[in-house]
């Protein structure tokens, strides 16, 4: 049910945390938050719990390819 009387900020406040949790739900069950442009920075802070040691990979991987950090700096949670 929406609360008509929220104010924006607290919509989207409570839009967000619904989204975390139904996300989180997914994960929980076996499913992804993962689609067609990535996880993007907004879902950033779910990746670890998603992806576990495969993010350690990740950030391994980048600190090879990229060790003075100049490719999409600031994106995700990759940095070194």
């Amino acid at each position: 049910m929406v609360d008509l009387a929220l104010t924006e900020s607290e919509a989207v406040t409570n839009v967000a945390g619904a989204v975390n949790e139904l996300l989180m739900l997914a994960q929980d069950l076996g499913g992804s938050m993962e689609y067609c442009h990535g996880v993007g920075v907004r879902l950033a802070h779910l990746m670890d719990r998603e992806l576990g040691q495969g993010l350690e990979v990740m950030k391994r991987i980048k600190e090879a390819l990229d060790p003075d950090n100049i490719m999409n700096p600031g994106k995700l949670a990759l940095e070194h």
